[in-house]
């Protein structure tokens, strides 16, 4: 009998009858729903809220991944010579899914009478970061098709009309809406660059037609980067058959910085003169500060649920203090102290269990709610159209692990002060 007064099993069975029985006290009952409710509403809102922090991180690093390399290569000098061995050294490296030279120039697009700053690249027709480009263009058109030159309608000195064909540009979404541009139009482009002329050094300047238009979702580059094939950079700016770069995508992002040092390897190790950099070196300063602003709102809206967990602590002592007679019968029959503790540790533990469940489903059912609604947001301040949600497991793990540890956490006092009471004391009075 003594045996089974000090076991767990005879705790949880005490401790489920103190909690539903209906002689209960009917505060205590009353308290014990609004623990579970708030632990409940504290676990959705941690969920919901980290759903959508992971699901910004996730849509905001595959939108930037999809304008970026996943691994840059470039030299010192600041061009890259000889950029097909090079290339070709780099291909042969497992991992590497794909390796597209590059272009990349300041310059100034004018049309009519406004004129703006951008970084003009040149890409490869057929490379991997001209396949990324074809899915953000109109109508489904491909890069390659989209950089052909078109020509176009020109008026000479002397009022012939005549045509000419001139080289293509590819803008953005936004810089189009913010200068009026449409698909057809003919801009200027001019560059840092100076050329020699009876009048002395003047800009080089250049006509473009703007045969495509792109969007993908992220305003900065939409409205500062354009894109041209790479001959046609290459004779713009003067580069001769160097390149700025190398794009590297791999196949799996997580050995981007393995991969990383292998190319410095097989270009010559430091001494090759080349600079290689990943995606998590680039954008490093980008996505720690997401990471740290998602666990200060884990950590700050954890504070909710520890607000609940006082509701568990004032149910636990007023059961405490109704069942005293109770416990002291117990103790008498030969109940431990710590098996009198172990009951109100099980009662915080129901409770948690119970609310975490509520709230982890009711958060996982809100979350599906928000993804099939698509809540709408504003795309020029987010970089996206509607709320990303992520549903990572890990996230609900992490979530409902915290949570039941803060309900445990509030049963300390509540058993202690039951695992205190002295059987004499407490009979004598009643």
């Amino acid at each position: 009998m003594a045996s089974y007064l000090s076991s767990w099993r005879f705790s949880r069975l005490v401790a489920s009858r103190y909690l539903w029985s209906r002689r209960t006290d009917a505060a205590v009952t009353i308290i014990t729903a609004i623990s579970i409710l708030g632990v409940a509403i504290g676990v959705i809102t941690i969920t919901v809220v980290m759903a959508v922090m992971t699901g910004f991180q996730v849509t905001l690093r595959e939108k930037i991944l999809g304008a970026d390399a996943h691994i840059v290569v470039r030299h010192r000098e600041g061009r890259v010579e000889q950029w097909r061995a090079v290339k070709e050294k780099i291909s042969t490296i497992s991992g590497v899914n794909s390796v597209a030279a590059y272009t990349s120039h300041q310059g100034l697009l004018r049309a009519g009478d406004r004129a703006t700053g951008l970084i003009i690249r040149g890409l490869e027709r057929y490379g991997a970061a001209a396949n990324q480009v074809s899915g953000y263009l109109k109508n489904g058109e491909d890069f390659a098709s989209a950089v052909e030159r078109h020509p176009i309608e020109v008026t000479l000195p002397d009022g012939t009309p005549d045509t000419a064909s001139i080289p293509s540009i590819i803008i953005g979404e936004q810089l189009a809406r913010t200068n009026g541009i449409e698909i057809g139009e003919a801009v200027s482009v001019l560059s840092p660059q100076v050329a020699s002329s009876p009048f002395g050094l003047v800009p080089k300047f250049r006509r473009f037609q703007v045969t495509q238009i792109y969007h993908s979702g992220l305003v900065e580059y939409e409205s500062g980067l354009a894109y041209v094939s790479l001959d046609d950079a290459q004779s713009f700016f003067q580069m001769g058959d160097t390149v700025s770069g190398l794009e590297v995508r791999v196949d799996n992002l997580d050995d981007s910085g393995a991969i990383a040092q292998q190319i410095i390897g097989a270009l010559g190790g430091s001494g090759g003169g080349f600079i290689v950099q990943d995606w998590t070196e680039t954008n490093r300063a980008f996505f720690e500060a997401l990471e740290l602003e998602k666990k200060v709102y884990f950590i700050v809206l954890l504070l909710i649920v520890v607000m609940a967990s006082f509701s568990i602590i004032s149910s636990l002592v007023m059961v405490v203090i109704e069942k005293r007679r109770d416990i002291a019968i117990m103790k008498t029959l030969g109940a431990r102290t710590v098996a009198i503790g172990n009951i109100f540790r099980a009662q915080g533990a129901i409770i948690g269990i119970v609310g975490v469940s509520v709230g982890l489903l009711g958060g996982y059912s809100l979350c599906r709610g928000l993804q099939w609604y698509r809540f709408p947001i504003d795309e020029r301040i987010f970089q996206m159209s509607s709320l990303p949600i992520h549903l990572d497991p890990l996230n609900f793990l992490a979530v409902g692990v915290a949570a039941f540890l803060i309900c445990c956490g509030a049963t300390i006092y509540p058993a202690r002060r039951a695992s205190r009471f002295e059987p004499a004391e407490v009979l004598r009075h009643e």
